[in-house]
């Protein structure tokens, strides 16, 4: 995971969940697994990859309603 994130150079907060309290916290069954949080504390949860077609949207609004 962390080679992953450097070598695309991921400046955004990333989680590594070696426990599974999180996973479990946030009802995630597997990796890959996205959990966006807003500003409000709403929970957004994706499963599977994101490229960033998909994944920009999900930025913008999380921008757009904090």
């Amino acid at each position: 995971m962390r080679d992953f994130i450097e070598r695309h150079e991921i400046t955004f907060p990333s989680l590594l969940d070696d426990s599974g309290n999180v996973f479990a916290r946030y009802g995630i069954p597997y990796q890959p697994a996205w959990v966006f949080i807003d500003a409000n504390g709403s929970v957004t949860k994706v499963q599977g990859s994101l490229d960033r077609e998909s994944l920009e949207p999900l930025i913008a609004d999380l921008i757009a309603n904090s």
